[in-house]
């Protein structure tokens, strides 16, 4: 009887630590670009926007590509820092201050939204517009885009039920 368990666990644990590993690696792969552009994203903020201390790093993909970057500059001021993915753009630097933070663009999500889980939050530039992009998925699993405005606090844009 003993025996019998064991081929089971066997039978059926093998498989399953396969499967595990197979599915941890696909992930870590999957994972790859993103790090890799976020890295780049992060080098291209400290060598072009004059920021004393990062905190936070976007990658945006909209109209255009850009890396955002929230943190101080050298004065110590709190300021948000965009810079277009191919380098060929100055930085575009604005206060934190009288502008939309991260945590009062959720604030306004949740009001708008209700408890639609967030599945990313991105400071991201639309044309001469800075925007926070909030990426959900509706009670209906439609993926759903909205754009607030990050110097006012209105919403910009919403595309809905994709």
């Amino acid at each position: 009887m003993r025996t019998n368990f064991k081929k089971w666990l066997l039978i059926i644990g093998i498989p399953l630590l396969l499967i595990a590993i197979i599915v941890a690696i696909m992930y870590n792969n999957a994972q790859k670009p993103y790090e890799k552009a976020r890295e780049a994203a992060l080098e291209q903020l400290q060598k072009k926007a004059s920021l004393s201390q990062i905190d936070d790093v976007y990658v945006y993909n909209g109209t255009k590509a850009y890396y955002t970057g929230t943190g101080k500059d050298e004065s110590g001021k709190d300021v948000a820092v965009w810079l277009q993915q191919n380098g060929k753009s100055d930085p575009i630097v604005q206060p934190l201050k009288g502008n939309v933070t991260e945590k009062e663009a959720r604030a306004l999500f949740k009001e708008e939204a209700g408890d639609a889980d967030i599945l990313s939050l991105t400071l991201g530039l639309e044309g001469k517009t800075p925007v926070w992009l909030f990426t959900f998925e509706n009670k209906n699993g439609r993926l759903n885009y909205y754009y607030l405005s990050f110097t006012d606090g209105t919403w910009w844009k919403k595309v809905e039920n994709i």
